[in-house]
This record gives structure tokens, C-alpha cells and sequence, in this order.
């Protein structure tokens, strides 16, 4: 069986950079949001038509690996395909690659993600079933074997290295009045920031020794939403590798009351500024 596949093409704005000149994480996770639901629309479930049903899908997890920087100016091709359906769930993939002329420079050179998701009733906010004529259209078939999910992130049950409040601003809310998957990755790089700064890792000290440690890969498990004015509690615990080059992280958020809403883990690379201003930092 040939699985249908779906191709987005686009192009790295350069005010979707970071302090390095690579993109985002919080954008690239934007686009493959963008690149599922322009797949999903190619095989006749578009915005419109969930709306009509009252259905909509949630982001539940999200598993990406940056494999090479992508710059301002770049011009990208996410190729996405549906993994999996389970009675109210479907793993998504996704493969991104910086494109030369027509042509794909290594299929996934850039990235590469899964998101599981989670049909949901829009009125009750419950899970329901996915219908046979979804997994048709966007599989190709009804009868599709469930995958095997990674095991999930289990933080530390000693206290955190570190913490840091936020709290939930208009602009970080998305159509569905919460917090945007895309908006939690922020959440996430400031406290690791802060953790580091807390260690003497600066973020300019770091720039003074020519560089700056970015996310290389990034485990996130939603575990609920939040609203506006909610006031929350992100703790970071260092598992694992040098605090200086390349820190492993476990991240949880929880409201005040205590209730978690997110648990993450990330594993961090240097990279080596760009020796020209606006160019692509070095690997």
C-alpha cells in the first residue's frame, strides 16, 4: 500500500530567527502545524469542514530532531504523512529539507518530527473516534496497524535545578484561547536560559565565546491547557550531559494550584555564530 504524501514548500522569514540567525524552534514547529493542516485539506478535511463537524484535532506530543541550521532566506520543503490512526488518535511525520534550485539538498537534512494528535469533540473537548472515511483519505486505507509510542518523559523526584514563572499574555493564545504547542517551546528555551544563566552561563557570556547553545532535539507531552491570566511554574532538572556544550533537560510546567500541564525533554548542541551578520550559524 503506497501511503499518501504531502509536500510544503515555504521559505524561512527572517523575522522568524533567533540570535544566531537559525530559525526558531517555536516557528519550525508553526510550520509543520501549517504543513498538517494543508495535508489534511489536500485529502478534503479542511478547516472548514471540521468547523461543519464540530470536530478538531489537538496537538498531544510532539518529538523533533534538528539535524542542520536553517537560515533567513532559506527556502524548505516539509514532506509530511500520516504514521498511524487509533481509535481517537494519529501519529503524524515529518521529514524537512533546505531546498537548492528544484531540487531537495538530502531528505531531511534539516528535521525531522512526529505529532501525535487528538480528535477531539469541539463542544465537550472529548476524544472521539476517527471516522473511516478520514483514515481513507488521509491513509488510505481503514484498516491501519497502530505504531509503538516512545515511553514518555518521567521528571526527577528530587527538587528542580531550576524555576521560572510565567504568565499567560493575549499574544501567546492561539483560536482555540490556549496556549499554542509552538508558544510552549518559548516557555521552555527561557527557563533553560534562566537555569543556565543561573550557572554563569549567560546568554551574552555565551555569545562572547562566539556561540550559544540551542535545542537539538525536543520531547513535548501536553498534558492540558492554558488560559489567559493563568500564572505558571516552569521547572527544569539537569539529567545528563555538560552544562556547558551539551546539557540534557527535563522540563515540566504546572499552574499554581499544582496541576501539570507539559512535560519535556531536550538535549542541547553548540553553535558556532555566523561569522557574517544574517548568515546561517555554523554546525
Amino acid at each position: 500500500m503506497r501511503i499518501r504524501t504531502f509536500r510544503l514548500r515555504t521559505r524561512v522569514s527572517h523575522a522568524d530567527v533567533d540570535f544566531l540567525g537559525e530559525l526558531k524552534v517555536s516557528a519550525l514547529l508553526g510550520d509543520l502545524e501549517q504543513a498538517a493542516v494543508e495535508a489534511s485539506a489536500d485529502g478534503g478535511f479542511d478547516p472548514a469542514r471540521y468547523n461543519a463537524d464540530g470536530r478538531v484535532w489537538i496537538v498531544r506530543r510532539t518529538r523533533l530532531e534538528r539535524r542542520a541550521p536553517l537560515g533567513g532566506g532559506d527556502e524548505i520543503e516539509i514532506e509530511t504523512h500520516v504514521e498511524d490512526f487509533r481509535r481517537a488518535r494519529s501519529l503524524r511525520r515529518y521529514e524537512v529539507g533546505r531546498r537548492a534550485g528544484h531540487a531537495v539538498v538530502g531528505a531531511a537534512s534539516a528535521a525531522t518530527a512526529t505529532t501525535d494528535w487528538v480528535y477531539c469533540d469541539v463542544a465537550t473537548g472529548r476524544p472521539v473516534s476517527v471516522p473511516d472515511e478520514m483514515k481513507r483519505a488521509l491513509f488510505g486505507t481503514p484498516d491501519v496497524p497502530a505504531r509503538e509510542r516512545a515511553p514518555r518523559v518521567e521528571p526527577p523526584a528530587h527538587p528542580p535545578h531550576g524555576e521560572l514563572e510565567v504568565e499567560v499574555r493575549p499574544s501567546h493564545l492561539d483560536h482555540m484561547e490556549h496556549v499554542n504547542n509552538a508558544v510552549w517551546a518559548d516557555f521552555l528555551e527561557d527557563a533553560a536560559f534562566a537555569l543556565f544563566a543561573s550557572r554563569g552561563r549567560t546568554l551574552g557570556a555565551m555569545l562572547d565565546e562566539g556561540g550559544a547553545l540551542r535545542l537539538r532535539t525536543l520531547d513535548l507531552e501536553y498534558l492540558g491547557d492554558a488560559r489567559l491570566g493563568a500564572v505558571l511554574r516552569v521547572d527544569t532538572w539537569v539529567v545528563g550531559g555538560d552544562l556547558a556544550t551539551a546539557p540534557v533537560l527535563v522540563q515540566t510546567a504546572r499552574t499554581r494550584d499544582g496541576t501539570r500541564l507539559l512535560r519535556a525533554a531536550s538535549e542541547w548542541t553548540w553553535r558556532r555564530r555566523p561569522a557574517v551578520l544574517g548568515g546561517v550559524p555554523d554546525e
